[in-house]
């Protein structure tokens, strides 16, 4: 038998695991942890011309998406969506179950290739 190890931990710059309890709200989950101030510098932004985090949210080494959606989106039709503010993350399991209790393992990851510091 050939058996390989595959690392459950996404790879980036800077990588989070997202802790539980997370904030719940409809198929919504919300992490305000301090340690997510390390991507700040990088959040979505609400402006015109708006700034989009290229922070990816992990399900158990797996990213979900689409990315960059309203909150009100996220809660009412979750399947993978997220959204990475100043403020945490807000996201959705991928078959909208919820993250507090389903098992899995969520990070938000800023990848390698985005870790130059934006101002």
């Amino acid at each position: 038998m050939n058996h390989r190890y595959v690392d459950p931990v996404p790879k980036g710059t800077i990588v989070i695991r997202l802790i539980r309890p997370f904030e719940a709200h409809d198929h919504a989950a919300v992490s305000r942890q301090d340690v997510l101030s390390k991507l700040a510098p990088w959040a979505d932004d609400d402006k015109v011309e708006a700034q989009q985090s290229p922070i990816i949210v992990y399900e158990d080494g797996v990213p979900l998406g689409p990315a960059h959606n309203s909150f009100g989106d996220i809660a009412r039709l979750g399947a993978g969506r997220y959204a990475h503010w100043r403020s945490g993350v807000a996201f959705s399991a991928s078959d909208n179950t919820d993250p507090n209790d389903n098992g899995r393992n969520y990070w938000a990851v800023l990848p390698n290739e985005q870790s130059r510091r934006r101002e």
